[in-house]
């Protein structure tokens, strides 16, 4: 079905095919047709094959309406937002049987959430250009570290002053609008937060997500709104060229292909990250290294082995690979199965708080600053680091970016965005993983 330039497309298939299978999914749930096994204290939950298509046509459809509506694709994370709101909200009516709430328990529970995760974390930094990681260390991470510092004192400071609380402000709002996009806002961060407090905070991931969308939509009109006041300042305003000083700035990403035909590709990626997520977990359990969880470390052991080139460029192509899948075929089941499982649709109302709102302004306005400042000491301009480091580092991720970079007219910089969101995110991840010990 494509009217008007809208092409309907879920779960790789056009409207007619996508009718059919999903008119087979209803009637099975609906229907009294799920297969179901019966678990531990006499739980019946539906079985792998019938709660995954349930949450592949839902989430899929929501994914697909998410991408489509104006203003909340680009703007408002739709494309995530949808398919958690949409899921919790038919889960709060009733609408989803019993036994599909305990399959999707089940599934969650059982260890689906981190193997998308793991895919997701190592082949996101293997992705990254060697050329781009090496050439942006001197100058452009430590912009990117200033305006997490700026952001991460900002919101506490905010978060004093309100009311809000500073751990409150520091790990449901700066953490989660800094996390590398809305899938380290809904996935990682809960993970991460479960893993340190020994409880399940994946109920949170709502949350995160709402505030992680509130923070793009503001990261966008900042970047408008300083680049006309930023022209105004001399030398701070570098006219889309972000390196001052005759520097370099030759660092376009090479192309990685993003999937293969070689299925024993795909295979192999998805092992690798796996054990990749294992490696990390076996050095955060290790006295004297425990300090940083183990999430962290598997990022820590992802950059390693991409600085330092030891493992081969193919080989790295096979993450990328699995991290794709994850991203195309995974991720709105995910979300789906995330708003059934761990998102209270009742509890949403409460999220919108005059303190939050104002912690979150305060946040991106300190991200901005940051790499504002930094920037300009490390030889870039200032609002070209600005709107890279800082406000790239505020939104939902790779669309989020390109909304930042359109409203700033600086598209030529998606490459240094795009460091902001996996390195960034990355990095952020480490950073929480240090605080939160301290605050808890």
């Amino acid at each position: 079905m494509d009217k008007k330039g809208i092409k309907f497309d879920v779960c790789g298939l056009p409207f007619p095919y996508f009718a059919v299978f999903f008119a087979i999914v209803m009637i099975s749930v609906y229907g009294g047709f799920l297969p179901t096994t019966t678990l531990a204290e006499e739980l019946t939950a539906t079985s792998f094959v019938a709660t995954v298509p349930f949450l592949m046509a839902i989430g899929g459809l929501f994914f697909w309406l998410g991408n489509t509506i104006p203003i909340v694709n680009n703007y408002l994370g739709g494309a995530c937002l949808l398919p958690l709101i949409g899921a919790s909200f038919m889960n709060f009516m009733g609408w989803v049987p019993a036994e599909m709430v305990a399959g999707v328990k089940v599934l969650m529970k059982g260890g689906f959430q981190d193997a998308y995760i793991a895919m997701l974390l190592v082949g996101a930094i293997l992705v990254m250009d060697r050329k781009i990681i090496l050439g942006a260390t001197a100058r452009y991470i430590p912009t990117v570290i200033g305006s997490q510092v700026f952001a991460i004192g900002f919101a506490m400071l905010a978060g004093m002053i309100t009311g809000f609380g500073i751990p409150e402000a520091l790990f449901d709002i700066a953490a989660p609008c800094m996390s590398g996009g809305s899938g380290g806002a809904i996935t990682t961060l809960p993970k991460l937060y479960s893993d340190l407090s020994g409880m399940d905070m994946t109920v949170n991931a709502g949350k995160y997500l709402c505030y992680a969308s509130i923070a793009n939509v503001l990261a966008v009109v900042l970047a408008a709104i300083f680049g006309g006041v930023t022209k105004m300042i001399p030398g701070l305003n570098g006219d889309g060229q972000i390196l001052r000083k005759g520097a370099q700035q030759d660092l376009a990403a090479e192309k990685r292909p993003g999937t293969s035909g070689d299925y024993k590709a795909l295979g192999g990626g998805i092992f690798m990250c796996f054990c990749l997520y294992l490696a990390g977990n076996i050095l955060g359990s290790l006295p004297g290294l425990s300090i940083i969880p183990g999430l962290a470390w598997t990022i820590i052991l992802g950059i390693i082995i991409k600085c330092t080139g030891i493992l081969p460029a193919q080989f790295e192509d096979y993450s990328v690979y699995s991290m794709n899948f994850a991203l195309r075929a995974l991720l709105p089941m995910l979300i789906a199965g995330i708003g059934i499982n761990s998102l209270n649709f009742a509890s949403l109302t409460e999220y919108f708080t005059p303190g939050a709102f104002i912690v979150i302004i305060i946040a991106v306005l300190g991200a901005f600053i940051g790499a504002c400042l930094f920037g300009h000491l490390t030889g870039l301009f200032g609002y070209e680091a600005g709107v890279t480091a800082g406000l790239c580092c505020c939104n939902i991720g790779g669309s989020g970016d390109l909304a930042v970079l359109s409203a700033a007219n600086r598209m030529n910089l998606l490459a240094f965005a795009s460091i902001s969101t996996r390195i960034g995110g990355a990095l952020m991840v480490i950073w929480i993983g240090i605080l939160y010990p301290l605050f808890h």
